[in-house]
């Protein structure tokens, strides 16, 4: 009997718990399988439907791995999602048997019921989640714990990213109450310790027209309270940056109270006023510069995200960048970025400027007091294994 089996790997783990959580929603008493791409190979069979969902910087692996896998299994019915099929889907469309642009929460539905009907084929636009609390975060079928995502969508419209393109609109944020009862659901499975938000900026939490600083006290006052000493509560780095923008002594103040992480990632991307401004970016130098002060006072380690390459960059806009890393050496952490144009940005189209020599020794040296992680330019092999 054919299989409904969603492939996930480390790179797409998130958008497929997503997509597990929204099929209980769907099909609450019907079976599916989640394997990895190695695994799948020995366990996929003809006529079987398998979902993808992939960033571009996996493109390239997918392509090449669906193509032997077509190969091998010639009745295979596949389809894939996510950013990159979402910006490309022609092109995806030669080698998948369906592309699914935009969300898949509502329209996975649909896909399924195109399945138990023939076949999935052709583009497929998502439905636009309106209520992000209409679905799960955790699936329950099976154990599948990470990130939270509390906003989807973006404040800023920076050019280089592919955010602001493909959740167009106003933000969307679930509810504290939903994500209690999510964290609750977590905390009583094994493996889930840590907390941690997936937003594009963590302190969008219910935005308007400004950072909510009520709403993210409720949410972190909330969440710290629901998991006592069972977990630990981590805001403002790794999944989610903050922009500078958003941040103020009463932020800083509500990550020392409530939260447990010593970590904090900004993003800066240029230290040119100029840059700035061309990138469409909410913060600049001098915001970034008071968030880091604020930061340092109550002792957190600051990581700065940089981007090298960018677009319309000068030796003067460069120049710019340099000062900073001089000016913070030993003080932050780099973690550095090579410009790659990604498909459904606004800069999918431009070509990566030359980086100063005197700046990417600039950033070397900071690899000697651990100070640096990350790349400045890109590697010549950019499939990403899968």
């Amino acid at each position: 009997m054919s299989k409904i089996v969603f492939i996930r790997d480390k790179t797409n783990k998130h958008s497929i718990r997503a997509l597990l959580a929204a099929y209980e929603k769907w099909f609450p008493e019907r079976e599916y399988f989640v394997v990895t791409p190695q695994e799948a190979l020995d366990f996929l069979e003809n006529d079987d439907l398998a979902l993808f969902s992939f960033l571009t910087g996996s493109s390239s692996a997918y392509i090449e791995y669906v193509t032997c896998l077509k190969e091998k299994l010639p009745n295979i019915n596949t389809i894939c999602g996510g950013a990159h099929p979402s910006a490309r889907s022609e092109e995806m469309l030669k080698y998948f048997d369906a592309v699914c642009t935009g969300e898949g929460e509502i329209t996975i539905k649909d896909i399924i019921e195109m399945y138990d009907n023939g076949r999935v084929n052709g583009i497929i636009t998502g439905e636009k989640v309106l209520n992000l609390d209409d679905f799960r975060v955790f699936p329950r079928k099976m154990v599948s714990l990470g990130p939270i995502e509390v906003t989807r969508g973006c404040p800023s419209g920076c050019t280089y990213c592919q955010t602001p393109q493909l959740f167009r609109g106003r933000l969307r944020h679930r509810s504290i109450d939903f994500i209690v009862e999510e964290i609750k659901f977590a905390l009583s499975r094994k493996g889930f310790a840590d907390v941690r938000f997936i937003a594009p900026d963590a302190s969008s939490y219910q935005f308007n027209k400004g950072i909510n600083l009520e709403a993210i006290e409720s949410l972190l006052y909330n969440v710290r309270n629901t998991i006592g000493n069972n977990g630990k509560l981590f805001y403002g780095t790794f999944p989610s940056e903050i922009d500078p923008a958003g941040v103020s002594k009463e932020l800083v103040d509500l990550l020392v109270r409530y939260c447990d992480n010593k970590q904090i990632v900004l993003g800066l991307q240029s230290a040119s006023k100029d840059m700035q401004k061309i990138m469409h970016r909410r913060s600049g130098l001098m915001e970034t510069e008071n968030a880091i002060e604020l930061f340092l006072d109550k002792n957190f380690e600051i990581v700065i995200d940089l981007i090298f390459g960018l677009p319309y960059e000068t030796e003067e806009t460069y120049e710019e960048t340099y000062k900073f890393i001089e000016k913070w050496k030993g003080k932050v952490t780099i973690h550095s970025h090579p410009f790659d144009p990604l498909p459904g940005s606004k800069w999918e189209y431009e070509e990566a400027t030359q980086v100063p020599e005197k700046l990417v020794k600039a950033v070397k040296s900071l690899e000697g007091i651990g100070r640096v992680f990350g790349r400045v330019t890109k590697n010549k092999e950019k499939i990403c294994k899968i």
